[in-house]
This record gives structure tokens, C-alpha cells and sequence, in this order.
């Protein structure tokens, strides 16, 4: 290779500034002389950015185009096609380069060993500079520790998120393991989903939450999506599912209010002034006897950020083995980045939690805030239209559940609730009657039908105060 300048250009981080080329060459020489099959075990581990050096990046490049356009792939060739695509220091070497990668490659054989070294040699030098950054970060005095750490988690989430394809299965392989899974579930030895404690929701979530989901729940001010949130976190930790939630608005001891109510059946607004009646005092023991060994688990975190949620739901799963996440509420939740659009702010957010679900293994319950259209129409039921601020949220979503109110009750009475799962795979009937119960912040299944007294919640006038508590 002694016509070809093979001097590393510098990158921006000075470790790894000359990192061996012999694995990139070894890779490229198979595709010029194996063409499409060298390309086919190659292509699933590595890409046009996996390599280091510029010209690799090009060459390789050429031999994606020719491969996808089913032409052959030799150096004359791919030479031809990097005409006066490459940076003229390396033109006048280039014939006799890749002649030279063509001639001294090992095997078609090794390409894949090698590719996996090239794709490993890339994610060091992304850690590389993301450890630049962190650095460049802690420079910065404005930041906090805790800013700093949820970034640098953010930074390098992204790389460890890459992952390596599998090879393609006949549906020969896969009929036996679906078979057996199939069996596992009809014998009761396998777990369909986790339950939510709601039948019917189960039913409309075809079995429960899942691992990798992001389900945003969104309803208007005031109509209990909050509370909904914590009556399914209560719910699943109840099964034995270690759950979490974390609030920006109400803080540990409201949390606690409302599972001691909902537990033991005490009225929160005399939980809230300590007038308790002998009955209702004597009832509060025995909620906290129930909740002695819950794997519930509350935060406050007011005005948090991408990245510092992230961080707090990493240590949540790794010290407490948590699979539901509740999050209250995407809108209250600060920018990593503050000179970004506020859209731009919340794509980025419903991005990375679905990303962050999908690599945790959790279910993440993302609450949100519906904008006032849905108030304008005789239909009070939500639309995905009406998702505030950002449309990233239905394109991020698995799974997206909206309340309304059906039926309001005085304050001591119950309200009818409806919910709807208006997008999802796999979903049942969409629509369903909920019981709320305010005063105690219990949630349960209706046999209301949602058909009659439609516009009730919208046109019947209200005779006594709404239960204060009652979001």
C-alpha cells in the first residue's frame, strides 16, 4: 500500500487517534473480491460509520450502492463510482489501494469475525467521545452533579442501545418454540401480560403491560389521570410487580394520602385535616399493615429532566427490580437542552423513555395533558388529535389511553369515567366504564354503558363542589 497515504486523520478524541486500519482493510478486501455475499455477512454488523478512516467510509459506500443495485463489485469498478467522490489527497493512490485490499484480504470466511472487530473498534471510539464530552461538561460550573451524571447516562445509553442483527429464521424454526409457548400459556405456565387489577383493561391490553412499552395516559385537568396512574401501580404491586411513581406535582406524603385512602377505605379529605372518626382512625393500621411489604415506590422530582428521570429509573429497576414506571406528567418535565423548540423537547423526551423501556425491560406509563378542543366537541371523547403540544407522543407510543368524564357524582358519590385506547397493536374492545370513587381514590370496572348520557359531563350543571382531590 505504499502509494496510498494510510496516515489516520485525527479524530477528536486524541486516544484513539491511531487505531489500527488492518481490520477496516480486511473487510473492504473481501467485499471487492466476494462482492454481494461478503456484503451480506458484513452488512448486519457494520456500517458506512462503523469505519474510522474517510476513504473506508466511501468505499464502502460504492460497494452498499452496487450490491443494492445487483451489479457486480470489483476494484475497476467501485473505482469508477468513487470518481470525484473522494478528497483529491487520496485519488491519485486510490487504483493501486484497492487493488492492494483486494489482493491481501484473508477469506470471504473471515469477513464477519473481522466486522465484528471494526463494529467494536467504533463503539470504543464513540465512548471515547463521549467521555470528551462528559468532560467538557464538568467544566461547566452552571451544571449540577445530578445534571451531569443524567447527561453523561443519556450519552452513553445511546451507545450501549446498539445492537448487533440476528440472522433471519424459516418459520420452520420458529413453529416449535411458538408451539410450546402456546402450550405454556393455555397451561397457565406462562405470563400473558401483568395484570393492570381491571379485567376489562386487561382484555383491551390483550393480557396486561408488557416489557418495552411506552402507554401514555392522557385526560384533561381534573378528570383523574393521576390518580388512575397510581391506582394501576397499586394494582400491579399488589400482584407481586414491583412498581414506581414519579410525581411533579404531588409530593411523597400526598402519595401516601391517597394509597392509605384507597387501601383502607378513609376518607382523604379526613386524612388531609386528621379528623378521623374512631371507625376511620381505626381503619388506617390496617391499610399500613397492607402496605408493609409493597414494592410500591414514590418520588417527588418537580421541574426534572430527561436525563435525570432516565437516571432515576435505571437505579429504580436496578435496586428495586421495578416494571412499571408512572411519570406524572410529560409537560412538567424541563429540557436537557433549553434553546431547543419546546416540540422539538418533547420528541426527544417520548423518544428516549421508549427507548428506555425497550432496553430496561419495563413498562413505562407516560402521563399527559390533552389540549382544550376536546372541550369544544358534543363528543367528549379524546382524540389523538387533541395529544398537546407535540405529535411525537402517538408516533413514540405503543399504546395510547385517554379518560373522560361520563357521569360526575357530588362529593361524596362516585363518578363515571370513560377510557378509551385509542391507538394500539393488538388491542380489544377500545372503550370502557370506570367507577371512581374520589373519596377514597379507588379505581374500579363499571358496567355503566358509555352509550347513554353522553354529553352529561359537559352540559349538566353541577349542584355542590367537586371533590377537591379529584385529578
Amino acid at each position: 500500500m505504499q502509494d496510498f497515504d494510510s496516515q489516520f486523520p485525527a479524530p477528536a478524541v486524541a486516544v484513539w487517534a491511531d487505531p489500527s486500519l488492518v481490520p477496516e482493510q480486511s473487510v473492504l478486501g473481501a467485499l471487492l473480491s466476494g462482492g454481494a455475499e461478503a456484503f451480506d455477512l458484513a452488512a448486519g454488523l457494520v456500517s458506512a460509520s462503523s469505519f474510522a478512516h474517510p476513504l473506508h467510509k466511501s468505499i464502502w459506500t460504492a460497494v452498499e450502492g452496487l450490491v443494492l443495485a445487483g451489479r457486480d463489485v470489483d476494484p475497476v469498478v467501485v473505482l469508477q463510482d468513487l470518481q470525484g467522490k473522494v478528497d483529491d489527497a487520496y485519488a491519485a493512490g486510490l487504483p493501486s489501494y484497492l487493488n492492494n485490499l483486494t489482493s491481501s484480504f484473508a477469506s470471504v470466511r473471515m469477513v464477519t469475525h473481522h466486522a465484528r472487530i471494526v463494529a467494536n473498534l467504533h463503539r470504543l471510539r464513540r465512548v471515547a467521545e463521549a467521555s470528551a464530552k462528559v468532560g467538557e461538561l464538568l467544566k461547566d460550573k452552571s451544571l449540577s452533579a445530578e445534571e451531569i451524571s443524567g447527561q453523561a447516562v443519556t450519552l452513553f445509553d445511546a451507545i450501549a442501545d446498539e445492537r448487533m442483527t440476528s440472522e433471519a429464521k424459516s418459520v420452520g424454526e420458529l413453529a416449535i418454540p411458538f408451539l410450546d409457548e402456546l402450550e405454556d400459556l393455555a397451561d397457565g405456565k406462562a405470563v400473558l401480560g401483568r395484570e393492570t387489577g381491571i379485567t376489562k383493561l386487561d382484555y383491551i391490553l390483550a393480557g396486561g403491560t408488557y416489557d418495552g412499552q411506552l402507554i401514555v395516559i392522557a385526560a384533561r385537568p381534573s378528570v383523574g389521570k393521576s390518580s388512575f396512574a397510581q391506582q394501576l401501580a397499586l394494582n400491579q404491586a399488589e400482584r407481586g410487580y414491583p412498581s414506581a411513581f414519579l410525581g411533579m406535582e404531588m409530593n411523597e406524603k400526598e402519595l401516601m394520602r391517597r394509597t392509605v385512602a384507597n387501601l383502607g377505605r378513609v376518607p382523604l379529605r379526613l386524612l388531609k385535616t386528621g379528623k378521623l372518626s374512631p371507625d376511620d382512625y381505626g381503619r388506617v393500621p390496617d391499610a399500613m399493615e397492607r402496605m408493609r411489604d409493597l414494592p410500591l415506590y414514590f418520588e417527588f422530582c418537580p421541574g426534572v429532566n430527561l436525563a435525570e428521570i432516565s437516571a432515576k429509573i435505571r437505579k429504580l429497576v436496578r435496586k428495586h427490580k421495578v416494571k412499571l414506571v408512572v411519570i406524572d406528567y410529560l409537560q412538567l418535565m424541563a429540557a436537557t437542552d433549553e434553546r431547543k423548540d419546546r416540540r422539538v423537547q418533547l420528541e426527544e423526551i417520548t423518544r428516549n423513555l421508549k427507548r428506555l423501556a425497550g432496553q430496561l425491560g419495563i413498562t413505562i406509563a407516560l402521563l399527559s395533558q390533552l389540549n382544550r378542543e376536546v372541550e369544544k366537541r358534543s363528543n367528549p371523547k379524546p382524540q389523538l388529535s387533541d395529544l398537546k403540544e407535540c405529535g411525537a407522543i402517538e408516533e413514540d407510543a405503543d399504546i395510547v389511553l385517554v379518560l373522560w368524564d361520563h357521569k360526575k357524582g357530588d362529593i361524596d358519590e362516585s363518578s363515571i369515567k370513560g377510557l378509551g385506547a385509542i391507538k394500539g397493536r393488538d388491542l380489544g374492545q377500545s372503550d370502557m366504564a370506570l367507577n371512581f370513587d374520589g373519596k377514597y381514590q379507588r379505581w374500579s370496572e363499571s358496567t355503566e354503558s358509555l352509550t347513554s348520557n353522553t354529553n352529561t359531563a359537559t352540559t349538566a350543571p353541577r349542584a355542590h363542589k367537586r371533590y377537591p382531590d379529584d385529578y
